[in-house]
């Protein structure tokens, strides 16, 4: 019997099995090297923070980095040794901003108005404020609400991009702001995530996928530029519904005394139907001949609660959002990111709407948070300077009693050569974004400085516990924590400023009326609140 003849295309087949064999096993090495050596650390293809490999061939890429965990680290115990490693690497500033100890109760009132140093020892980028104009309204505020006047809640409204969309920063904040001087409520929630990344912390919310949006990043057919305060309105159809409720537990957002839905009249409106812990329905008429924005105010005991809405029929509600409140006195800071969002966007508001909104609202500051996503435009301070000074001329109204600070883009980074550096448009878009700031009389915190300038995101990226993500545009949790407790602290060194000038006591200006009512506010605009 002659032997089998060879078969040349089955031996070529196997020859490139073996060959992918050992190509994959050398891959697979080398990527246990990077997690075992540690000068190979900064190779990994995947670390905690990150999105999981090939996760992006299913969900947007700015989504999963922005929405990727919650909390310190992703519930990974600081310890001393990593703080150290931090300050060498990062500073003294950082380091100290990694996961600090809160509050663990509000502060008595005359305590409230004692700030001691040691609170932002480490701090080194501070609040720039040259004319004192845009940080005296929301400060004045603040002492009354640390005082204990009744009702006196201190109000703000922090709009911005996917960094505050995650609602990470401005958890933080809110958190430690209300530990100190009291939780007035979660505040604004939109009504439904829809195909948005939003989510929120220290608060219960579920909708359906029923709503129908129109988005103001996209100037999304509404020509009349009444997109809410939240900037998206929301339009029922049948089965749309959304929950709004405290949370189960946590150092804040428990208890809630006030809902306050907004929402608007016009002539072809609808029904929504209110629910208050399963209770007797409430039914809200949103159709009259002339557009109006209103507001639906339900009170209730001062506890835990869950308000249901409902589209209800007979037409088509359009509704901005839902509001959780205390009686006071306390802080309620309101998150307002949405993913995508450039600052030029707020111009798609209408300037009587956008302007009616925040009175109704009654906040004190308006924070302005934008730049990562101008950071992919081309650049040049002649175009960008104009069009920020406009933004914040839209928001601001001229209205000397209303705080206005301009938050600076974290860093972002590119990969040059193997090696991640700053975005060449970060730099140019923070200098014009504080010349713009202190044109229009508001404060600035530079937010690419404090993570410290140039680099930091590679720094950060490097670090551990790891505070940047892979995509070098977000941070992780802890790195949003960071950001939080470092602007926290800012915060609190300029209210001590602004004590030391005014020679605050816990007695002096006890009289001062607190100007905080919503609902006082929304009838010095003439809006509509139907009441309970």
């Amino acid at each position: 019997m002659s032997a089998p003849t060879p078969d040349p295309d089955r031996e070529t087949t196997a020859n490139a099995l073996r060959h992918l064999g050992v190509v994959a096993l050398t891959l697979a090495f080398l990527v246990v090297l990077t997690y075992i050596v540690p000068p190979f650390h900064r190779f990994r293809p995947w670390t905690p923070g990150d999105a999981w490999p090939l996760s992006s061939l299913f969900r947007p890429a700015e989504e999963l980095y922005a929405f990727a965990g919650v909390g310190s680290s992703d519930g990974e115990e600081v310890t001393e040794a990593d703080r150290e490693a931090v300050a060498e690497e990062l500073g003294a500033a950082v380091a100290a901003s990694l996961s600090p100890e809160e509050e663990s109760a509000p502060r008595e009132d005359d305590e409230a108005l004692r700030v001691d140093p040691r609170e932002y020892a480490d701090l080194e980028v501070s609040i720039e404020d040259p004319t004192g104009r845009g940080m005296a309204p929301f400060y004045a505020q603040l002492a009354r609400t640390a005082r204990g006047q009744e009702g006196a809640i201190t109000r703000v409204g922090h709009w911005g991009d996917s960094s505050i969309a995650t609602d990470l920063i401005t958890h933080t904040v809110r958190r430690r702001l209300q530990r100190r001087f009291g939780d007035a409520g979660h505040g604004w929630l939109l009504v439904a995530r829809g195909y948005l990344s939003y989510r929120h912390r220290d608060v219960e919310h579920r909708a359906s996928d029923a709503w129908t949006l129109r988005e103001i990043t996209r100037n999304h057919l509404v020509s009349s530029g009444l997109y809410g305060y939240g900037g998206i309105q929301y339009r029922g159809r049948p089965g749309a519904w959304a929950r709004f409720g405290t949370a189960e537990e946590g150092p804040v957002g428990t208890q809630v005394s006030r809902f306050r839905v907004f929402y608007q009249r016009h002539r072809r409106g609808g029904h929504l139907h209110l629910k208050v812990d399963g209770g007797e329905r409430r039914v809200v008429e949103t159709r009259q001949e002339e557009t109006e924005d209103a507001v639906e105010t339900i009170e209730v005991p001062d506890g835990a609660h869950t308000l249901e809405l409902r589209f209800g029929g007979h037409g088509q509600p359009r509704v901005y959002g839902v509001v959780l409140e205390r009686e006071g006195p306390g802080v309620v800071y309101d998150s307002l990111g949405l993913v995508g969002a450039r600052a030029a966007r707020l111009l798609n508001y209408d300037a009587e709407h956008i302007a009616g909104q925040i009175r109704m609202r009654g906040t004190h500051l308006v924070v302005l948070g934008f730049g990562g996503n101008e950071a992919d435009d081309n650049i040049s301070t002649e175009r960008y300077l104009p069009a920020y000074r406009e933004v914040i001329r839209r928001m601001r109204a001229g209205r000397e009693d209303l705080g206005c600070l301009v938050f600076s883009p974290l860093d972002q980074g590119t990969r040059e050569r193997g090696r991640v550096v700053t975005m060449d448009t970060i730099p140019t878009i923070v200098e014009a974004q504080r010349e713009a700031a202190f044109a229009e009389g508001c404060a600035f915190y530079d937010t690419f400085q404090a993570m410290g300038g140039e680099g930091a995101v590679r720094r950060w990226l490097r670090s551990r516990p790891r505070l940047a993500s892979g995509d070098l545009r977000h941070m992780t949790p802890a790195g949003y924590e960071v950001v939080g407790n470092l602007f926290y602290k800012a915060i609190l060194e300029g209210f001590a400023g602004y004590l030391e000038e005014e020679g605050a006591s816990p007695a002096s200006s006890a009289s001062a009326p607190s100007s905080s009512s919503p609902a006082s506010l929304a009838e010095d605009e003439g809006a509509s609140d139907p009441g309970p």
